[in-house]
């Protein structure tokens, strides 16, 4: 959950209001406590774009990113999935195939939500666009369908 904390101190500088400090903090914990798991991992990543949290699992004998909260300055707290390398993966590791039915289907759920917005192969969700039930909603959707 370290990786966690380090995010949410991230996040919390992007953000104006103390009200919007507070809802994500509170969606990033439900978020990461619900996915906690042996196959599934939490990381952190920074870069000149902002601070992520990544959401991993171990699907099948390979590692795939699943999705991402991004924090930047300019930009809020948004999240993104699922992995939009996930066509490459099922077709490049022959020896071991990523089995990408279940993020195809998040991908399908997800982007049958109005707040969500296209992102190449995934979609994007902005914490300030988006209400606490599709958040839930969303959530739901990842931990059923993987």
């Amino acid at each position: 959950m370290e990786e966690l904390e380090i995010f949410i101190t991230k996040a919390q500088a992007c953000l104006k209001h103390p009200q919007e400090r507070q809802r994500a903090e509170a969606l990033l914990r439900r978020w990461a406590a619900l996915w906690a798991g042996p196959r599934r991992a939490l990381a952190t990543t920074f870069s000149n774009h902002g601070a992520f949290l990544h959401f991993d699992q171990l699907i099948g004998t390979t590692w795939a990113h699943v999705f991402s909260f991004h924090a930047a300055p300019r930009h809020g707290l948004s999240m993104r999935g699922p992995d939009t390398d996930r066509m490459r993966k099922s077709h490049k590791l022959r020896a071991n195939p990523l089995d990408r039915s279940g993020l195809d289907a998040v991908y399908d759920a997800w982007s049958a939500r109005p707040e969500g917005r296209p992102a190449g192969n995934a979609v994007e969700f902005l914490l300030d666009e988006t209400s606490d039930e599709t958040w839930e909603a969303c959530l739901q959707d990842a931990l059923t369908r993987l």
